[in-house]
C-alpha cells in the first residue's frame, strides 16, 4: 500500500477561495483514481494554509491487478478459405493483437465460430498515474481570473513556488509550473521562513508543526474558534462566530493566536451592525457581547505568529480598528441628519433594470401590492404606503454605499431616529428578510408583507422582462426570492393565495401580454415549493395530490399534507386509492357534462342504493368538517366508504345497455370523485 503526500507552494492564496480550491483539488484527484479503480483509506483528507494546498491519500493501492483480456476478431468463415488458408482478415486481426495467427483461438457462439486472442493487459501503476491527474485536477479548479508571473506560458491563481509529491519516503518525479517535485517544503514566513525536508508523507503534517505551521485547515478552525471564545470569554464577554468569517481567518492564518483588543466605548452609540460589520469585513476581527446581547467595547483578532510582544500586537490592531468605526460614526451621524425622504427623489435615477424601470417605479409597484395585501392581513394601509416610499432611500446613504450588506437594516434605524412610527421602522428594516433558509423572519405583519412584496415583484418583473433563471445563473436571485416568500407564508401561516398574489403583481408591471410568463413564475414556485416539502421528508405523491386541488394557501395546502399522511396508513387507503383511480378512467372516457343530476328511481342494484346512502350521508359530514378545515376527519369519513365503493364495482356493470341508467351511474361516480376530491386528488396517491 501506498501513503501520497502532494504539496503545491505558493504565494498567499486568496483566503475566500482556499477552502474551496483545496477541497475540489482533493475531490478531483479522488475521482480520477476511483474511476480508474484505485482504492485509498477513509482517513486520506486535504491540507491548506495560505501558503499552500496539499492532500495525503492513505493506504492507496499501489497497482492495480493484471487483467486478461479477449479479444474477438474476424468469424472464421471470413479467416480462413476452404483448404484452411488465412485470409487477410485472419492475418489483419493477428497483427492488431500482436501475435501469429497460428496463435489465434476460435470460440463458438450464438452466431457461429470466432477467431480471439487472450492478451494480458499491465495492472495501472499509481506512480504513472499521479502526475497527469494532478494535472488535470489543478486544470479544472474554479479559478475565475488566473494570473501570469515571469515570462511563463502557464498561469495559476498565484505563482508557484515549490511543489511535493511523495511516495512514502520516495519522490515522485512531476514538472509542473515550472517547478518539479521533491520532498522540500517551506516553514513559517517568520518562524522559519526556511525548506525542511519531508521524511514521509505521513509525516506532513507533524513536520509542518514543527516549524510554526498548523496545516490541518479544519483542526485550524476548531483551534481558532477555541481561542476565540476564550479570549471573549477573559472579558466576560462572548465572541460573535460566523461561519464565514471563521473558515476566511483560518485561511489567512498558519500560526493563529488570539489576541484582546479594545476601543472607546463612545463607539457604541453607532447601530452594533455598522460596527460588527466594520470589524468583520474590514480587519477580519470577531465582535464581543455581554450576556445580554449587548455590543462591548472589545474585539478578538488573530495574529499569525507568536509574538515576544504581545502588548504591541494589540496596540496594532487597536490602530488600525479606530479609523474604521470612525468612518462609521461619521456616516450614522451624516446620514441622520439627512430625512429618507430627501433621497426619494433620487431614486427616480437609479435603474432597476432597463424595461421595468427605476428604483422609485419598483416602490410604487410594491405600495399597490400592499394595497392588495392589506385588507387580507390587517395592517395599516397608511403605515404600507410610508414604508414603500422609504423603504429603498437608504441605498442613498454613505453607510450602506460603504457597507451594502447593512440596506434595509440601516433604513430602519434611520427611520426610528427621524421619527418614523415604529411599525414603519421595523418594515423596512425587516424588508430583505430573511435572506437564506434558517434566517430570521420579519418581525412584523407589515414587515412581512413588505418582504414579499419586494420579492414577488422582483419575481414577476424579471421573469416578464424574459431574464429568468437559467441553469447555475440567476443573477437577480429568484430562487432565493421564491423560497423567501414560501418560508414567510408557510411560517407565519399567511393565508395568502399564492398564485392571487402573483397576479396582482403583474398587473403593476409594464409589462404587457405576458401571460405565459406568469404561468411560468407560478410553476418555478411551485417547483421551489415541491422541492421544500421534498427536502422535508414529504412523499412526493402526498405532494402532488394536494397541489392538484384548487387550494391556493401555504397553510392549508400544509394541512392537507399532514391529513394525507395519516391517510395513508389506514387499512382502507388501499382500496380506495384504487377506486379513485378507476373512477378517473372510466369518467376520462365518459361523455358527461357537468352537474348531472343522479335518478334514484334509475337504480337497478342493490348495491347502487347502498352506495347512494353512504354517499349522502358522508356528503353532509363531510361539508362540514371541510369548512372547518378538519381534513384528517373528512378523509378519515371517505375512507370508511371503502367498502360500499368495492361492492358496487364488484356488482354493478357501469357501462349498462340503457342509456339512462348507465349516464345516471356515471353521475354517481361523478359525486363520488367530487366528493373524494376535496382535500386532495386521492388518485394521484401511491399505496
Amino acid at each position: 500500500m501506498a501513503d501520497i503526500l502532494f504539496e503545491l507552494g505558493c504565494e498567499e492564496l486568496p483566503p475566500k477561495a482556499l477552502y474551496g480550491l483545496s477541497k475540489a483539488l482533493f475531490d478531483g484527484v479522488c475521482a480520477q483514481l476511483n474511476d480508474k479503480g484505485f482504492a485509498f483509506a477513509e482517513d486520506s483528507r486535504w491540507y491548506a494554509s495560505p501558503r499552500r494546498l496539499a492532500f495525503v491519500l492513505r493506504d492507496a493501492s499501489e497497482q492495480l491487478p493484471d487483467q486478461t483480456i479477449e479479444k474477438r476478431g474476424p468469424s472464421v468463415q471470413a479467416a480462413y478459405d476452404d483448404e484452411g488458408n488465412p485470409k487477410p482478415a485472419a492475418m489483419g486481426f493477428a497483427r492488431s493483437v500482436g501475435a501469429e495467427v497460428a496463435d489465434l483461438q476460435t470460440i463458438s457462439t450464438d452466431k457461429g465460430d470466432y477467431l480471439s486472442y487472450q492478451m494480458v493487459e499491465k495492472g495501472l501503476v499509481l506512480n504513472d498515474l499521479l502526475p497527469e491527474i494532478i494535472t488535470q485536477s489543478i486544470k479544472q479548479l474554479p479559478i475565475p481570473k488566473p494570473m501570469r508571473w515571469g515570462d511563463n506560458e502557464f498561469a495559476f491563481i498565484r505563482p508557484v513556488h515549490w511543489m511535493v509529491l511523495m511516495n512514502g519516503s520516495d519522490v515522485v518525479p512531476m514538472s509542473l509550473f515550472g517547478h518539479s517535485s521533491s520532498n522540500q517544503t517551506l516553514g513559517h514566513r517568520f518562524h522559519h521562513n526556511d525548506w525542511v525536508n519531508v521524511p514521509n508523507a505521513l509525516d506532513y503534517s507533524s513536520v509542518l508543526q514543527q516549524v510554526g505551521i498548523m496545516v490541518d485547515h479544519l483542526e485550524r478552525e476548531l483551534l481558532i474558534r477555541q481561542q476565540v471564545e476564550a479570549t471573549a470569554a477573559s472579558v466576560g464577554g462572548r465572541a460573535l462566530i460566523g461561519k464565514d468569517l471563521l473558515q476566511e481567518v483560518a485561511s489567512i492564518t498558519e500560526k493563529p493566536v488570539a489576541v484582546l483588543g479594545d476601543f472607546a466605548a463612545d463607539f457604541l452609540a453607532v447601530p452594533r451592525e455598522a460596527l460588527i460589520s466594520s470589524m468583520e469585513k474590514h480587519q477580519k476581527y470577531f465582535a464581543v457581547e455581554n450576556e445580554q446581547g449587548e455590543l462591548m467595547p472589545h474585539f478578538v483578532a488573530l495574529a499569525n505568529i507568536d509574538s515576544s510582544n504581545p502588548e504591541a500586537v494589540k496596540k496594532g490592531f487597536e490602530k488600525v480598528i479606530t479609523p474604521r468605526l470612525a468612518d462609521a460614526r461619521f456616516f450614522w451621524d451624516k446620514d441622520r441628519a439627512r430625512p429618507l425622504s430627501d433621497n426619494i427623489p433620487l431614486l427616480e435615477k437609479m435603474v432597476f433594470e432597463q424595461t421595468l424601470g427605476t428604483i422609485a417605479d419598483k416602490t410604487a409597484r410594491i405600495a399597490k401590492l400592499l394595497e392588495w395585501l392589506s385588507p387580507q392581513l390587517g395592517f395599516d394601509a397608511s403605515d404600507a404606503t410610508r414604508a414603500a416610499s422609504l423603504m429603498k432611500s437608504d441605498l442613498m446613504s454613505d453607510m450602506v454605499d460603504e457597507f451594502p450588506d447593512l440596506q434595509g437594516l440601516m433604513g430602519g434605524y434611520y427611520a426610528e431616529a427621524q421619527g418614523e412610527n415604529e411599525a414603519v421602522a421595523k418594515a423596512i428594516r425587516d424588508q430583505y428578510l430573511p435572506k437564506f433558509v434558517g434566517d430570521a423572519m420579519p418581525e412584523t405583519t407589515l414587515g412581512q408583507a413588505v418582504s414579499m412584496a419586494d420579492k414577488v415583484d422582483t419575481l414577476c418583473g424579471i421573469f416578464a422582462v424574459g431574464k429568468k433563471p437559467s441553469g447555475s445563473k440567476d443573477p437577480f436571485a429568484l430562487r432565493r426570492a421564491a423560497l423567501s416568500v414560501l418560508g414567510i407564508l408557510q411560517t407565519k401561516a399567511l393565508e395568502i393565495s399564492v398564485p392571487g398574489m402573483i397576479a396582482e403583481a403583474f398587473k403593476n408591471l409594464p409589462v404587457k401580454d405576458c401571460q405565459a410568463a406568469q404561468d411560468e413564475v407560478n410553476e418555478f414556485v411551485q417547483q421551489r415549493l415541491k422541492q421544500q416539502y421534498k427536502d422535508a421528508g414529504i412523499a412526493y405523491d402526498v405532494v402532488e395530490a394536494v397541489l392538484a386541488t384548487d387550494s391556493d394557501n401555504l397553510p392549508d395546502i400544509d394541512a392537507r399534507i399532514a391529513a394525507c399522511q395519516a391517510f395513508k396508513q389506514a387499512p382502507e387507503a388501499a382500496s380506495l386509492i384504487e377506486s379513485n383511480k378507476r373512477i378517473n378512467n372510466i369518467l376520462a372516457k365518459a361523455e358527461l357534462t357537468d352537474d348531472v343530476a343522479i335518478d334514484v328511481g334509475l337504480f337497478a342494484e342493490s348495491q347502487e342504493q347502498a352506495l347512494f346512502d353512504a354517499l349522502s350521508q358522508t356528503q353532509g359530514q363531510v361539508a362540514s368538517l371541510f369548512d372547518d378545515k378538519d381534513y384528517a376527519d373528512c378523509l378519515q369519513l371517505m375512507a370508511e366508504m371503502a367498502l360500499p365503493v368495492a361492492d358496487f364495482f364488484e356488482h354493478v356493470m357501469v357501462n349498462a345497455d340503457d342509456a339512462d341508467v348507465k349516464r345516471n351511474r356515471l353521475a354517481l361516480l361523478q359525486a363520488m370523485q367530487s366528493l373524494f376530491n376535496q382535500v386532495a386528488q386521492i388518485s394521484l396517491l401511491v399505496k
